[in-house]
């Protein structure tokens, strides 16, 4: 049923308009915090019990500033600075159950294990404060680029038709990049190499290398060799063939089939001679050739592909959400939510909880004095940067906040998350956490600019404002409605800061009190009751699914970003 605007009043002054908005504003944040905290209840949820109570939220306005006689246009935004106020702080906190809990949802599920391993460094505040730095950052630059996007996405250049045709090729292209960076290390189990190289000298017999040897090591025959050693050893040899390469001296060692090349290091004291078997000492590494890495990069399509069909037989087929049942039917609740929840709990959060119990590791006490972040200036605004561009991708129809992640993943150096520096994966976070809350702020923007709402909290928006919204055309001719929610975005912001600080710390100073074991049980059997709860006796079917696929890639070895195929893939055939 269509709500009929009252026309309750002329206008409100703009001191009691801005008064209310921002007052409406954190009441949003207030929710937000239940929204960004509690695993499976998402954004879009309150965003339509707001839709669903407006005669209610009307009636809590008129009570607050009947007084100001404001106009049934401007009650009407005052109810949706509510909405909006949810969704941004629900952008900042909920990176915190994402880390602490492993408890992610699609927009923060990518920043869930370079996270966690900080938390098990000791530096789980660090994280959260890395993720403050990119989702305030994001808010900022979001507005910077707001002039820019406009004349972009609308008109003069009206980029939103001339792209939508070509998305599902840039998909395409971002599956292909993130299946090419995959590449064989010395150590993976994948590597069962038969040639080696090695930097060293020969020595004289195995007495002689005993002697430069440590305490306790001993001489390998080739044979024995495998790609996980790493310090300095000593091998035994058969020469095969010895030549030299602009000055340097090579000689090449076979036993049982596998090979060593070794560049001498210094003239041997004696010169060997072929077929005798002698003893180099040096560091050792694989040779690793394109098949190896053909094999792992068919692995992580393999990977993409199954998260694929999945995401398929969940989003794209017909009547999969109708084929329910709940214990307690909520009607806010939408479909998508239903279904999303239990994949992403499962392909991130659950399976990455279970293969941490294997490891069984101690969670230490988290550092949250002092804490600073390492990152530069400069390598801050990089991440907030990329992540920003590539959220402008939000615009299009079916590119989500997680699909906007993955192409911030071309952006930075952060594509190898599982195994990057301290430096890379702290610019991870910045740009994940700027992903998720300049997508929040680019679906505004594309409502006002295109027409169009890109989530479930601008689709309430849009139900909420209905006949009152108007383009943003010409240029200076800007909405009321979005000026006032865009304010409404940076009050949010500015008062998400401290909430996410306070959260943050009160995660990280009791989950290193709790046994580890018994926190991740006792967060499995949290994130079981919440899946019933929301997403129903499907939600747990879906939910045993993922996590058995979501333990896949560390246990063959690929990176867990080739898991986001279980949006790419359906995304592409939306275009298609």
């Amino acid at each position: 049923m269509k709500w009929v605007l009252p026309t309750l009043g002329k206008k409100m002054g703009t001191p009691e308009f801005l008064l209310a908005i921002i007052l409406f504003t954190l009441l949003g944040s207030m929710a937000g915090i239940i929204t960004g905290l509690v695993p499976g209840i998402h954004v879009n949820n309150v965003a339509y019990m707001i839709l669903a109570s407006q005669s209610a939220l009307l009636s809590l306005a008129m009570l607050a500033f009947g007084w100001a006689q404001p106009s049934g246009s401007e009650l009407v935004i005052i109810i949706c600075s509510l909405v909006i106020g949810n969704a941004i702080t629900h952008t900042f906190l909920d990176f915190i159950p994402s880390v602490f809990l492993g408890a992610p949802d699609a927009e923060t599920a990518l920043s869930l294990l370079p996270g966690h391993r900080m938390v098990l460094a000791g530096r789980g505040f660090e994280a959260v404060k890395c993720s403050i730095i990119g989702s305030f950052g994001a808010v900022i630059g979001a507005l910077a680029l707001l002039i820019p996007m406009r004349l972009i996405i609308g008109s003069p250049l009206n980029a939103y038709d001339a792209f939508a045709a070509w998305m599902h090729l840039l998909l395409m292209g971002v599956a292909v990049f993130l299946i090419m960076t995959e590449r064989v290390r010395p150590g993976d189990w994948l590597v069962r190499p038969k040639h080696f190289e090695m930097k060293g000298h020969v020595l004289l017999g195995e007495l002689s290398a005993e002697q430069v040897l440590h305490d306790g090591q001993k001489v390998l025959s080739l044979s024995e060799m495998d790609s996980s050693v790493k310090e300095t050893i000593a091998v035994k040899a058969k020469v095969t063939n010895k030549f030299s390469d602009d000055g340097i001296r090579f000689l090449q060692l076979e036993d049982r089939g596998k090979t060593l090349l070794l560049e001498l290091l210094g003239e041997p004291r004696l010169e060997p001679e072929p077929n005798e078997e002698i003893v180099a000492i040096g560091v050792i590494n694989p040779i690793i050739g394109w098949k190896d890495h053909a094999v792992k990069r068919v692995l992580a399509l393999g990977v993409f592909l199954l998260s694929g069909l999945l995401g398929i037989a969940l989003l794209v087929m017909p009547g999969m959400a109708s084929r329910n049942l709940f214990l307690i039917n909520f009607q806010s609740i939408e479909q998508g939510t239903v279904l999303l929840f239990p994949l992403f709990t499962g392909l991130f959060g659950i399976s990455t909880l279970l293969l941490s119990l294997k490891d069984n590791p101690q969670i230490p006490e988290q550092k949250t004095e002092n804490v600073k972040v390492k990152l530069t200036l400069g390598q801050q605004t990089k991440a907030i940067g990329s992540g920003c561009i590539a959220s402008t991708a939000s615009w299009f129809p079916g590119i989500s906040a997680a699909i906007s992640t993955i192409i911030s993943v071309f952006l930075t150096k952060s594509h190898d998350s599982e195994t990057e520096g301290d430096t890379e994966t702290q610019e991870f976070i910045v740009s994940v956490s700027a992903v998720n809350t300049s997508v929040a702020l680019f679906n505004l923007m594309a409502l006002f600019v295109i027409l169009k709402s890109r989530s479930g909290a601008m689709k309430a928006v849009e139900g909420l404002i209905s006949s009152e919204l108007t383009a943003w055309e010409p240029l200076g001719n800007v909405p009321m409605a979005m000026s006032a929610l865009l304010l409404s975005a940076l009050v949010a912001a500015i008062v998400s800061v401290p909430l996410a600080l306070f959260f943050g710390k009160l995660f990280a100073k009791h989950c290193s009190r709790i046994n580890y074991t018994l926190l991740v049980k006792s967060v499995i059997i949290l994130l079981l009751v919440m899946v019933l709860l929301f997403s129903g006796v499907l939600g747990l079917i879906i939910l045993a699914v993922a996590t058995c696929v979501g333990m896949i890639p560390p246990l063959i070895g690929v990176k867990r970003v080739h898991l986001m195929g279980c949006l790419i893939v359906p995304v592409i055939m939306f275009f298609i």
